[in-house]
């Protein structure tokens, strides 16, 4: 479904990026320069994004769909974290 997609690639997008996020935070914290200019960053963005996005706009529907039950609305995208 696409419900599950988007948790999907929520959780991956989340522990890819946040090692991305913690280097440039220890680097602002500890008074070193950054490591990565932004284009460095955005070039790693677009080559560790592309292809699990189409991974997973690829991926086959699930049979059981229809017969699942609607979740509740104060449920959250992106669940265990």
């Amino acid at each position: 479904t696409i419900y599950a997609g988007i948790q999907k690639f929520v959780a991956f997008i989340m522990s890819v990026h946040m090692a991305e996020v913690l280097q440039i935070l220890v680097c602002i914290v500890a008074g070193i320069p950054v490591m990565r200019t932004p284009l460095q960053i955005l070039f790693l963005i677009l080559v560790t994004d592309l292809p699990p996005s189409i991974a997973l706009g690829m991926e086959p529907g699930e049979a059981t769909v229809l017969q699942e039950r609607p979740r509740p609305k104060e449920e959250p995208v992106v669940l265990n974290w």
